[in-house]
């Protein structure tokens, strides 16, 4: 449900519906007392890949000469002149190069020694590329990332998934890779590989395991950890969202919609249905592409489960989950039955649902307590909720509350897997856990 004030979305349909005359008008409007000139270029849309200079929606020249006296402050999101050098470095950086050369540029992209950076470095491929095992491995300096000793440094890149690079455009891609030791032992980090073996596993793979993710990130202030918001500045985000949505599309990122959140600055996209490991990969490529975009536009972003103490909400991961017995008829009593594993497994998963989860979890502001289990019909201060729609057509999906921000699909996505299709309670835990959970099956 999209919870943005009606300034935001008045202000949406302005930027990208109104008239270059409405948008100027509506942004003197918005400006502080002292007069001020606002020019405002069009949108110009995704058509042709992202140029550099595109998060400059706002430029400010004072009417009067001289220094003008005024409280309000005003960041300056990009200055751009047609003779400058920084333009003449963008007309260079959005050159076409197809007409030229067969080559493309890789960028290769892996997860660093937090489990949570992104790294990425480009190479260049001598012809255009559809699948990661026509691309070369790579390696890297692990000792610079945390990842390895310095006496022992290399770490190699395996290639795993390709995406179409919307910063570069052409035949350009964006190649996710997982790392590994030079003797072919995946390296800690590496939470990729564990998560292709249980999706590998005949059982999870006959049950066709889907995901829907939903990718909830902050925006802050650069000066000041405060949520990003006004509605000056509502200007820049509607087109960071919209810019973000595209981009994954353009990529190849199955990004299924958009919306603001409950606290100031909080926003989601959401991601699916994807299929087994293919979720995994899709929210880390449209998490490097939203990394990149907030950059270019001068915005923090943070996956902090609480980037805000005290009474705001936190900000998650939720992961809708389904198996083709969960989908089919009678698909309900599949349901139970995957609710009662999670329920024996709570701990398990908490443990590996994302860093700093218990400020989160508290059991206020749309969440269960972090040290119990519940689940519940529409009910959103649960562990797992399942949908209305799900209980009224006895089939359907769960959804997994718990999952923090920041946590790595690749781990939550494959633990969803293995402990509803692989992982059997005993008879006597089973019962146990049925009857404290309410649940007959």
């Amino acid at each position: 449900m999209f919870r943005s004030s009606t300034a935001y979305w008045f202000l949406f349909k302005l930027i990208f519906r109104g008239s270059q005359s409405e948008q100027v008008k509506m942004a003197q409007i918005l400006a502080p007392s002292i007069q001020w000139q606002v020019r405002i270029p069009k949108y110009s849309g995704m058509a042709s890949p992202m140029a550099t200079n595109m998060f400059s929606p706002v430029f400010w020249k004072q009417n009067k000469k001289g220094a003008a006296k005024s409280s309000a402050k005003f960041k300056v999101f990009a200055l751009k002149s047609d003779d400058s050098t920084i333009n003449r470095l963008d007309n260079l950086l959005n050159l076409d190069i197809t007409p030229y050369t067969n080559s493309i540029i890789a960028e290769y992209i892996w997860i660093g020694g937090t489990g949570i950076d992104m790294r990425s470095k480009s190479r260049t491929i001598s012809k255009p590329v559809k699948h990661p095992s026509d691309l070369p491995k790579w390696n890297y300096d692990g000792s610079s990332t945390g990842q390895a000793p310095g006496e022992d440094s290399e770490v190699i890149l395996y290639p795993q998934a390709i995406f179409k690079d919307p910063f570069r455009g052409g035949n350009n891609i964006l190649v996710i890779c997982d790392s590994y030791t030079p003797a072919g032992e995946p390296i800690p980090t590496n939470k990729r590989h564990r998560a292709a073996q249980i999706f590998g596993n005949p059982k999870v793979v006959a049950e066709i395991p889907w995901y829907g993710i939903e990718q909830e990130y902050t925006l802050l202030q650069t000066d000041v950890k405060w949520p990003w918001v006004g509605l000056l500045e509502a200007i820049l985000v509607l087109r960071v969202l919209i810019t973000v949505q595209l981009a994954c599309l353009y990529a190849g990122i199955n990004i299924s919609g958009t919306n603001g959140e409950v606290m100031p600055g909080q926003w989601e996209y959401q991601v699916g249905p994807s299929v087994g490991i293919e979720a995994g990969d899709h929210i880390w490529c449209s998490r490097y592409i939203l990394e990149r975009i907030t950059e270019q536009a001068g915005v923090v972003l943070t996956l902090d489960p609480k980037p805000i103490e005290g009474d705001w909400n936190g900000a998650g991961c939720h992961t809708n989950y389904s198996t083709k017995t969960m989908r089919e008829d009678g698909g309900f009593e599949a349901i139970k039955k995957a609710i009662l594993n999670l329920s024996l497994r709570h701990k398990v998963h908490i443990s590996a649902y994302g860093e700093g989860n218990e400020r989160r979890l508290t059991g206020k502001h749309e969440t269960a307590s972090i040290n119990s289990f519940s689940w519940g019909v529409a009910n959103r201060g649960c562990s797992i909720r399942v949908g209305r729609e799900t209980e009224q057509q006895g089939k359907g999906y769960l959804e997994d509350r718990r999952p923090a921000s920041n946590m790595d699909p690749y781990v939550v996505t494959a633990l969803l897997a293995e402990t509803t299709i692989l992982w059997e309670p005993t008879l006597e835990a089973e019962a146990l856990a049925a009857q404290k959970v309410a649940l007959k099956v």
